[in-house]
């Protein structure tokens, strides 16, 4: 083994990145206090920092995932963004970068012990892959909030205490929007309470979402489903076209598309459907008369 690539050590490499760096990106799924506070130590007073993670219920629940490192985030000053489907392992201190398999945890990064075999290959920030990543993550991620760390925290909380199995299908494209409307028909297709043919409209939804089997109520299942649209594209759509008109909201989902170079049929239709779907599943946010405008 060469010195200092310990591959049971691989945060020794990541502190040496960041000690001396005036801006910093860590994008991993999993991040936990105990990972990241090695390096929020080693960043000098002036660094700023960015963090694009994942907190899904089910991982938070099981502690490889931690929604209180907002908290720490923010006392530096720091963001943190949430994309429900990211799995890129990658941090980025001004031109440099490093890129592998470790995640932001005590196991993942080494600290204090041995830890896991890992891999972190030293790269440039403007590597064409590492920068369509960004962009990606960027665009299609939402700026997590207390009330974002608190839902997921219920919806951790409220999962059964038996293990819930995996989706039977992957989740869909990091753009996803959702096309049917009502959503509260996803329940009972979930309990297979519904005919066929509307079950084959409703599975690609479920799939989008990640949604794991074995919930056992409807408010398991609205709170976790909730805590998911929180994240990513939906949850900066609804961040940022709630409380405005339905005009202009609609007008903010076309611009936050054409960034994707996504193209809507139907603007007003796909957004009347995001709406319900918001507030039905994200109780902070209500509908007005008529159903299409956003109050939260």
């Amino acid at each position: 083994m060469q010195p200092g690539f310990d591959p049971q050590r691989c945060g020794d490499r990541l502190l040496i990145l960041v000690q001396e760096a005036r801006a910093v990106t860590v994008i991993a799924p999993f991040v936990t206090l105990s990972g990241i506070e090695p390096i929020l130590a080693a960043l000098p007073v002036e660094c700023t920092l960015e963090v694009i993670t994942r907190w899904r219920p089910e991982e938070v629940a099981a502690g490889v995932s931690d929604p209180r490192v907002l908290d720490l985030v923010n006392q530096r000053d720091g963001t943190v963004s949430l994309h429900p489907v990211v799995h890129a392992k990658s941090f980025i201190a001004d031109t440099r970068a490093l890129v592998g398999s470790a995640n932001v945890t005590s196991n993942g990064l080494g600290w204090h012990r041995p830890g896991a075999v890992e891999i972190l290959v030293e790269t440039t920030a403007d590597d064409p892959a590492l920068a369509s990543l960004l962009a990606v993550l960027r665009t299609t991620s939402s700026r997590a909030s207390d009330a974002d760390r608190e839902a997921v925290l219920a919806a951790a909380a409220m999962l059964p205490r038996a293990p819930v199995r995996p989706p039977a299908e992957g989740t869909d494209r990091s753009d996803w929007l959702p096309t049917y409307r009502p959503p509260e028909v996803l329940w009972r297709v979930y309990m297979g309470q519904r005919e066929e043919s509307v079950a084959e409209l409703v599975r690609p939804e479920l799939a989008a979402l990640g949604v794991p089997r074995g919930l056992a109520t409807e408010d398991e299942f609205n709170t976790y489903v909730g805590a998911i649209l929180r994240q990513g594209f939906t949850g900066r759509v609804a961040s940022e076209c709630s409380n405005l008109t339905t005009m202009k909201a609609v007008q903010r989902l076309v611009e936050l598309c054409d960034e994707l170079g996504r193209t809507i049929n139907d603007p007003s239709d796909s957004w009347e459907t995001l709406a319900a779907w918001i507030a039905h599943f994200l109780p902070q946010y209500q509908r007005t008369w008529g159903g299409t405008r956003l109050i939260g």
